[in-house]
């Protein structure tokens, strides 16, 4: 036998010999399939909800836990998504648009209700093609004072609001608002407040199917020197506060027949640099501490009303000063947790992402980035459920 075959039948034989020792391990070890399981609800807790409204296929909104910022899921919506959650925080109402076509063709409009627990959906409204298209910002989606209805803001481009029946999951009324937009509802009555182009705000009051309108007088704000954000908190005296681009807070009493103007205070008298909020939804409120924090930027000018923060600034209505100025770059969409020590949520119109801000220094109430996530992507709209 020649020397090149005794190499060649030598490592044939370990070949086999290693062979006939795997195979006797593996048959004193059992295979034990992997179990795939899916968990049946998310991790208990309140959350922040991000809505990741989109213009060229499915909207998600994300559910992250408000502690420590970890991804809870997420569900899937049509075009251009609005989002609010049900006052209990359980539920989760989206409105989106399904188009067959995205050129032409029919629109089908949709009011989705998600069980927040499961992140499934328990219901479907199909409401008439006329809601705003527009990113994700409050006012556009609201629900009434013991959430029995929901308020779709449309534009045609005409205005009117859509009166939308949880119960009986379909639309029992349209009221037109021309020249009006925006859905401030009242505290505790089938009422609901909007701006309007003339400078007033008005006041609709529903009695059964039938509905009053009344309005402020003209003037109440200047469109021109002091336009408003289409954005209204309701604060602990039951008034509504909203913000301007030139850094005012207007306070309005809407519980009368007619709105009207209570006071107007400005949280950047007296500060240096020529500060002013910007972004979409630029002002956020902790009912426990009455105080409000509003993205801010400095060396403002016309149009600048949506840029991005340079800082958020926490503000006490009750004590009308600024109580801390904490670095924040890049946010236009803007969150707080209740209680009385706060965490602050930021849509990063830079990164994409969502920001968690916790607070730093109790003593001087300064907060700073602790957390931050990229699966939202770019986001102009988020809020807490609790």
């Amino acid at each position: 036998m020649s020397f090149k075959k005794s190499v060649m039948y030598s490592a044939i034989l370990q070949c086999l010999v290693g062979t006939l020792m795997f195979s006797s391990a593996q048959a004193e070890t059992k295979f034990v399939p992997e179990k795939f399981t899916v968990e049946q609800t998310i991790k208990p807790g309140p959350n922040v909800i991000v809505n990741g409204a989109s213009w060229d296929g499915a909207s998600k909104i994300h559910i992250y836990g408000q502690e420590e910022l970890n991804y809870q899921g997420s569900v899937s919506a049509g075009l251009v998504s609005q989002t609010l959650p049900s006052k209990d925080g359980k539920q989760l109402y989206v409105l989106s648009h399904y188009m067959k076509r995205y050129t032409y063709g029919p629109v089908e409009s949709a009011v989705q209700i998600f069980d927040i627990n499961t992140l499934t959906e328990a219901k479907e409204i199909i409401v008439p093609n006329k809601a705003a298209h527009a990113i994700g910002m409050p006012g556009l989606l609201e629900r009434n004072y013991d959430d029995s209805w929901i308020y779709v803001q449309n534009a045609t481009p005409a205005t009117s609001v859509t009166v939308v029946d949880k119960k009986l999951g379909k639309v029992i009324n349209e009221v037109a608002v021309p020249g009006c937009f925006g859905i401030f509802p009242a505290k505790d009555s089938n009422k609901f407040s909007t701006l309007c182009g003339t400078g007033a705000i008005k006041s609709v009051t529903f009695n059964g199917n039938k509905y009053e309108i009344s309005e402020s007088k003209s003037g109440l704000f200047d469109v021109k020197k002091d336009a408003l954000y289409v954005q209204a908190i309701r604060n602990v005296n039951g008034l509504l506060m909203i913000p301007s681009f030139n850094g005012n807070i207007y306070m309005v009493d809407d519980s009368g027949k007619a709105p009207k103007l209570v006071e107007k205070i400005s949280i950047t008298k007296g500060t240096e640099g020529n500060w002013a909020p910007g972004g979409y939804q630029v002002m956020s409120y902790n009912k426990s501490l009455d105080m409000i924090f509003v993205l801010m930027h400095p060396d403002a000018y016309e149009g600048s009303h949506k840029d991005a923060s340079s800082e958020i600034w926490a503000y006490s209505m009750d004590k009308k000063k600024i109580i801390s100025r904490s670095p924040a770059e890049n946010l236009v969409a803007l969150a707080v947790s209740q209680g009385k020590t706060p965490i602050l949520f930021g849509s990063n119109e830079e990164d994409e992402t969502v920001d968690q801000y916790t607070l730093a220094d109790a003593k001087a109430f300064t907060f700073t980035k602790a957390g931050s996530d990229d699966k939202t992507g770019w986001s102009t709209n988020l809020q807490v459920d609790q």
